[in-house]
């Protein structure tokens, strides 16, 4: 399974966001247990160290970018990426800009908390609820165990 993490997500697990936290927690933790492909586009690296920056400091928000995305494969744009997303028209252009990208990768999903915003999206949009719901229903459960 291969999933297009939208930023809100990322964020909500690097800066552990409340009442977000948990739920960004366990979507990332499938592409730390390589239970799925977890992709983010190159661009987004910049708009999560914009927005850490502002709160850690830039050598404090590289860290835990570092420290805390290793697991994350990046996708591209492209010329013709940019170009077709600015044709699309969506109201938020960083947006169809993730979709295209999720596409690219033949992603399964598109996780974010803002699931309205992707209503045009090729692929389709879930929060992390809805994909563990999802999951259960073919039978896979996904449960911490303690140490």
């Amino acid at each position: 399974m291969d999933l297009m993490l939208d930023t809100n997500i990322v964020i909500d697990h690097i800066d552990r966001r409340e009442p977000f936290y948990e739920m960004s927690r366990k979507v990332c933790l499938l592409g730390v247990a390589e239970e799925a492909g977890a992709y983010i586009s190159v661009n987004m690296l910049a708009d999560i160290y914009y927005l850490l920056r502002k709160d850690y400091g830039s050598q404090a928000a590289q860290d835990m970018i570092e420290h805390n995305l290793s697991f994350l494969q990046l996708v591209g744009i492209t010329p013709e990426d940019a170009q077709q997303a600015l044709k699309a028209r969506w109201n938020d252009f960083e947006d169809c800009l993730v979709a295209r990208c999720a596409e690219k990768i033949k992603a399964d999903y598109i996780v974010t908390r803002n699931v309205k915003d992707f209503h045009a999206s090729a692929v389709e949009a879930v929060t992390p609820e809805e994909l563990f719901r999802k999951l259960e229903r073919q039978g896979i459960v996904y449960e911490e165990i303690d140490w």
